[in-house]
């Protein structure tokens, strides 16, 4: 928790010491290294901007914004990287204007950098970590333009995108265990926040009473950061008798919103997914899909794949009394985004499941399945686990979807995958929107050994342009696939050291949770993961032809 101490927090005494230190490390360094000569962004004409690039959530970039051609793919090179300081784990993914970039860290700082050499224009001090993707967008009725984002303890903010200066700042969420993981989404001057919880790691205190956590979407007002409506995913948590010490016990709880909202402006309702309970009695709006209206948030209705799976860490730890007795689960949260695509005359929204199952559902229906495909054995760690890609430019449009099936290992625990017979698949798949079937699929194979660090599961989400897939492996590979045959184009190692362009030297490790973001010729990509034993890093490493 060292990085998430925020410098105001810090005593008088240290604090002097701390700038001490900057004052004689920067008479040996040089000052302002990074920093831009014209610190104002001078076009704010947005290129990509969110978690997946539009209103569905389609992760698909178009060729006049993405300006990458699949034979050129193979000539990308390193052009500039950009070190975090401090930090184990870069995830959020950044946006991108005509001339600067927006990114956020896991120390709570928010950067402004310019596009092409990485130079910092300004910054700004969030209260805590900030791994939700970044949004810009100009706010209607005003001359500003914004960016949105959330941080690790429920704040959402919006930033002057001209000069990091905060427009407002809202607390979405009072509870001690919520955090925004999800990226906010803006939509029609409104924000649409998605709340998330780590509660499901409190329990593996046998004497905190579990669990009182439920997911939640909070719309604000996007000029004043005003709450005009929340919703929640199930009824208030009530007490539900003690455990064996006696602590009070409490659920439903949990349905955690884990992903960036779908918006469907044509029927007026947001989308998400939710995860596991937290603690029985389970209820129907775990592992679902729920679709709320986007004026007053009423629930219009509810499509749950999973029942019953009520789980917290409790279970996967020696006496764990905190487990839910009854309903021991196998934590298969909907963690991707939903994405709406259009097929032929007729919507579908597209569903991944931590269990290794896609749903396309008709939204015309409730949720009604109309199709489902399993592409992967599953588990608590993926299966699906943070993003697939639609390609609308291939015909009806194929669909790609990243599978982990990484095993659940933390040393002196068990897992909630114990007891699964089916081979891992580590594999990328191109399915048929219309009727899910598989056109290709590629099983992705070790290239570095077969160490935790070496897993190439693909946890993190893809991104498509066209002619071409990009998928961060957890072996820190970024790779390229024709989207025609699935054949590997390119791929890279990302978890070498580099000097980056601030004067911090760093290295890749595991990619995971955001994709690669293309733009004029350009990959961004986001390296540095160090959880479950893969490599940690603190990157952000841009690629292009014109590059070193």
């Amino acid at each position: 928790m060292k990085m998430l101490i925020r410098f105001k927090a810090i005593n008088r005494v240290t604090r002097f010491c701390l700038l001490l230190t900057i004052m004689i490390f920067s008479l040996t360094s040089p000052v302002g290294a990074s920093e831009c000569a014209n610190k104002q962004p001078q076009n704010q004409s947005i290129s990509a901007s969110g978690w997946g690039f539009d209103a569905t959530n389609s992760r698909f970039i178009t060729g006049d914004v993405a300006k990458l051609a699949l034979a050129d793919v193979p000539k990308l090179k390193l052009k500039w990287a950009f070190s975090f300081p401090g930090a184990n784990k870069v995830r959020s993914q950044p946006a991108i204007t005509e001339d600067t970039l927006y990114i956020g860290s896991s120390d709570g700082t928010v950067y402004a950098l310019d596009r092409e050499t990485g130079c910092i224009r300004w910054e700004f001090e969030a209260d805590w970590e900030v791994r939700t993707a970044i949004s810009v967008a100009k706010i209607e009725g005003s001359e500003v333009t914004a960016v949105f984002f959330g941080d690790f303890r429920a704040n959402a903010y919006a930033v002057n995108a001209d000069d990091g200066s905060l427009l407002w700042q809202y607390k979405v969420h009072d509870h001690i265990a919520a955090t925004i993981t999800g990226a906010p989404k803006f939509h029609s001057n409104r924000l649409y926040v998605p709340v998330s919880s780590f509660e499901v790691a409190l329990p593996a205190v046998p004497v905190y009473p579990c669990c009182t956590f439920r997911g939640t979407v909070v719309a604000l007002d996007a000029l004043t950061g005003k709450e005009i409506w929340r919703n929640f995913a199930g009824s208030e948590p009530v007490k539900q008798g003690t455990n064996s010490l006696f602590i009070n016990q409490y659920g439903p709880s949990g349905a955690p919103i884990w992903n960036s909202p779908t918006i469907d402006a044509k029927r007026n309702v947001l989308y998400v997914g939710t995860g596991e309970n937290y603690s029985a009695p389970s209820n129907g709006e775990s592992d679902a899909v729920l679709a709320f209206d986007l004026d007053t948030g009423e629930l219009k209705w509810k499509n749950q794949f999973l029942a019953g799976d009520a789980w917290n860490i409790a279970c996967v730890i020696p006496f764990g009394i905190n487990c839910p007795k009854g309903e021991k689960g196998v934590d298969l949260d909907v963690g991707a985004s939903p994405i709406l695509a259009r097929v032929g005359e007729r919507d579908l929204l597209l569903v991944g499941q931590k269990s290794g199952q896609v749903y396309a559902l008709d939204p015309d229906q409730q949720g009604k399945i109309i199709w489902q495909e399993r592409v992967g054995r599953g588990g608590a760690l993926g299966g699906i686990h943070w993003g697939m890609a639609l390609d609308v430019d291939a015909g009806d449009g194929q669909l790609y979807v990243p599978i982990s099936d990484y095993d659940y290992r933390i040393p002196g625990m068990s897992s909630p995958d114990e007891g699964r017979v089916e081979p891992r698949q580590p594999s990328l798949t191109a399915l048929d929107v219309a009727t899910g079937k598989t056109l290709w699929k590629k099983i992705m194979q070790p290239i570095c050994g077969d160490s935790d660090s070496c897993d190439p599961g693909l946890s993190a989400a893809v991104s498509a342009i066209p002619g071409v897939v990009f998928a961060g492996g957890l072996d820190g590979f970024l790779r390229a696939f024709d989207t025609s045959n699935g054949d590997l184009v390119w791929q890279v190692d990302t978890t070498l050291d580099v000097e980056g362009v601030n004067g911090v030297k760093g290295n890749g490790g595991a990619i995971d949770a955001d994709g690669a973001v293309i733009v004029d010729g350009s990959v961004y990509i986001n390296s540095g993961y160090g959880l479950f034993g893969t490599k940690s890093g603190n990157v952000l490493l841009v690629y292009s032809v014109d590059g070193k």
